[in-house]
């Protein structure tokens, strides 16, 4: 999609509300609900969050090769949100902390994604797709290390 001669708010606010979902309505519904990806970007930001061995979100991009970490300020670049079919796709994208298994730290991302959000919105989630950009040493572990080698 190409807007000529708007800002990127009103970019970013007119292709959201063009992938804006309707929740499903119960027996009398008042009127029409719709969540953005916005609001969806903030579900599985805190639920990605809350993953044990995520570092953090990283841009979908490498730059040079290596992966860039978001600040908190933009780490909402770090997942995509789609809305097909009434169905919700997220990519993540995530640094992870070295030494651990990334296959089960995709896999309970995954899972926590999927359930906050179906959980809050009653919408299905088709995919959360988790795309491992790099890895880190965590603070923590990096101190670790350096206490047992000056030993």
């Amino acid at each position: 999609m190409t807007c000529f001669g708007k800002s990127n708010r009103e970019k970013i606010l007119h292709m959201s509300k063009a992938s804006a979902i309707q929740l499903p309505q119960g027996v009398r519904p008042l009127g029409k609900i719709e969540v953005l990806p916005n609001a969806i970007h903030t579900i599985a930001m805190q639920a990605t969050s809350e993953c044990y061995g995520v570092v953090g979100l990283t841009a979908p991009r490498l730059h040079n090769g290596q992966a860039v970490l978001l600040p908190s300020e933009q780490s909402n670049q770090g997942i995509q949100v789609r809305v097909v079919n009434e169905q919700i796709i997220v990519e993540v994208y995530v640094a992870l902390e070295y030494g651990l298994r990334m296959s089960e730290i995709a896999h309970n991302i995954m899972s926590s994604v999927k359930f906050s959000i179906e959980k809050m919105l009653g919408v299905p989630v088709a995919q959360v797709n988790v795309n491992i950009q790099g890895l880190s040493h965590s603070p923590s572990f990096s101190s670790n290390q350096n206490k047992n080698n000056k030993r």
